[in-house]
């Protein structure tokens, strides 16, 4: 998937650059990234290529590898490297697989159960991975900072005027106040972006290594909830109660009562992060860039942080958008058009 305005490369050029024949242009993601499927000796590969070799485009493939690295090295399935150049901006990676998670799901050939369960499993294997010191503080993080973006986008469009600064300083001071007031929560390995479609199924693996984990170059040094939240309450995806319930048993197992507890509270207000977050960038990607496909998911965020503020460690924080007026209910004119004009 290209920017918008941007053309795709020939994948001629492609195959005769790479020496690969079928060369095939597959969707991307929500990146500058561009991905090919061709053939090498009756070898599948898939062709990572950024549109130029910026320091920051560099710089991503660099975090991609050396995630990618930690996660095999942890018994994780990722593709394989088969060639890398960082000065030219491209991998060229092993094909796990064509069929996601989130696949499997809508086509209905898994059990959502057992998506769930091989996807919590793997997060389970991935707390063991030694990165302190290896991976950007989750409080350093894009993700962290970006919380704003639901008083920048979301509040912006409801209040239909920009609240300014001052709100913004005084949303964050209610976050740091509510982090101040929970136990320690244990850190370690974050994907960052872990949900279904970025779950791949590797039919040629066996066990958890079905579950082969992509997109991993944003991983972070975190709170370990963080993951579990972003799988168990996407934003693309609806999840039954028994499923959720189930998968936070699978993780929390061997967790004494209070740290167990302590886990529960942090999960609460990750979610909630997570969501303001997200609810915000859904509606930038509609006012700066036109991608209105993802305002059909801004319902299921209203509804979640608003479950999330049912729980009493959050109390400070409904209070707070009670003060500013700032309600959750579904939006009628949720068009990219409408959105679009109360931000001129």
């Amino acid at each position: 998937m290209t920017k918008a305005g941007s053309l795709l490369p020939d994948p001629v050029k492609i195959a005769e650059r790479f020496g690969l024949d079928n060369v095939q242009p597959i969707p991307g993601d929500a990146s500058v990234r561009l991905y090919f499927r061709g053939k090498k000796q009756d070898k599948s590969i898939i062709v990572m290529l950024y549109p130029d070799a910026s320091e920051e485009n560099q710089t991503d493939l660099r975090a991609f590898l050396e995630t990618g690295k930690m996660l095999a090295e942890q018994g994780i399935k990722v593709a394989k490297c088969y060639e890398a150049n960082e000065s030219c901006a491209y991998a060229l990676l092993e094909d796990i697989g064509t069929q996601s998670f989130g696949d499997a799901l809508r086509e209905g050939s898994k059990a959502p159960k057992e998506l769930y369960n091989m996807a919590t499993q793997a997060l389970t294997q991935m707390r063991d991975i030694k990165c302190e010191h290896l991976l950007q503080p989750y409080k350093q993080t894009n993700i962290y900072s970006n919380r704003r973006q639901l008083i920048d986008y979301y509040m912006t469009f409801k209040k239909g005027v920009h609240p300014g600064q001052a709100c913004i300083d005084e949303f964050h001071a209610l976050w740091n106040e509510i982090e101040k007031k929970l136990p320690p929560c244990p850190h370690g390995f974050v994907h960052g972006d872990y949900h279904l479609e970025n779950l791949i199924f590797a039919k040629s693996e066996k066990s958890a290594r079905r579950c082969a984990v992509i997109d991993h170059q944003d991983a972070f040094y975190g709170p370990s909830p963080y993951d579990l939240v972003n799988l168990l309450e996407d934003a693309r995806t609806d999840v039954s109660a028994d499923i959720r319930s189930a998968m936070i048993e699978i993780y929390t197992k061997n967790m004494s009562v209070e740290d167990k507890a302590a886990f529960m509270q942090w999960y609460r207000v990750l979610a909630a992060q997570f969501h303001s977050r997200v609810i915000g960038l859904f509606i930038k990607f509609s006012v700066e860039k036109n991608r209105d496909s993802y305002l059909v998911h801004i319902p299921r965020l209203q509804n979640y942080l608003s479950e999330s503020l049912t729980y009493p460690v959050l109390a400070p924080l409904k209070e707070w958008f009670d003060k500013v007026k700032l309600d959750f209910d579904s939006i009628s004119d949720l068009d990219g058009d409408h959105i679009r004009a109360a931000f001129k």
